[in-house]
Order: structure tokens, then sequence, then C-alpha cells
């Protein structure tokens, strides 16, 4: 246990020596996050804060994971109007890979189920943002397509 311990603070005193840009922070850092802080920052940028709502994590887990437990640190705001498309998405995981396997599928089903009922938001859907940096999964469906690559880009770092 002390070796851990020993090996811990070791680590944690060279990843606080490589500091010095926000663009080099650690992967360890942004593990650490919370997936809900992240959304509702990227909520509010977008200026969406007025229409989205927060869904609950049993809800975000049935929805995308199909009832798996890829992350149990995730956040997902979806537009509170009828026929608008609009979601954010954050989920922190090591398992980014099937994150954005589970997205593909989600993205997919959206695309299907609006062309019937509301295809001006198929547009929206098709060209929705879902990128990642190791430990972080962003989906972000918008109108502002530019803005929020922008953002998305911002958050993960690159």
């Amino acid at each position: 246990m002390l070796k851990n311990f020993v090996s811990s603070l070791l680590v944690i005193c060279m990843l606080a020596g490589c500091g010095g840009s926000e663009k080099n922070s650690s992967v360890a850092e942004k593990k650490t996050q919370n997936a809900t802080a992240v959304a509702a920052d990227i909520v509010e940028d977008l200026n969406l804060k007025d229409s989205m709502e927060e869904v609950k994590k049993r809800v975000v887990k049935g929805m995308f994971f199909q009832g798996e437990d890829v992350t149990d640190n995730a956040c997902v705001y979806f537009s509170t109007t009828s026929g608008n498309s609009d979601t954010v998405g954050v989920f922190i995981s090591d398992d980014t890979a099937s994150i954005l396997d589970y997205l593909h599928d989600y993205l997919e089903e959206q695309k299907a189920q609006t062309q019937t009922y509301y295809p001006e938001e198929v547009f929206k859907i098709s060209n929705a943002i879902v990128d990642e940096n190791g430990s972080m999964v962003i989906l972000v469906i918008c109108n502002n397509i530019e803005e929020a690559k922008t953002k998305v880009t911002e958050v993960l770092g690159k």
C-alpha cells in the first residue's frame, strides 16, 4: 500500500511539473472532469440554455447505450421543444471507442425516426458533431454547427 501511495505521489508531482499551458493539461485531469459541468458549459456557450433540459442518468444509459454500463460519468441535454433535435452530450470514460459506436448507432436511428415526422431536422442530425480526445466524447446537435465545432474543439483541448 505504501508503494502505491509513493508511486501515486511521484506521478502527481511529475504531472504538476508538466503543466504550463492549458493545451498541455493531463489526461488524468480530463478524466476527473465532471460531465455535468462540461455539458452545462457547452449548453450555455451555445445559447441553448433556455430550451434544453438535462435528462436522468438512467435515461442516458437506455437511450444511448442500450442498457450497458459504458460510463457512469455522462450528461445529456435534450431540447424541450417538440420537433427540435438539439442535443448536447458529454461522456467521460476509458472506453471511448464503445461510446463512439453507440453514438453513431443512436444518430442513425434518430435520422430514420426524424425523417418521417420532422424532415427539416435531418440535416442537423446528419451534421452532428461527435468528437473525442481519448477520455471524453462530446455529441452536439444544433443549428449553429460552426460555433459548436469551435466549442467542442476548445473543450477537448485540440
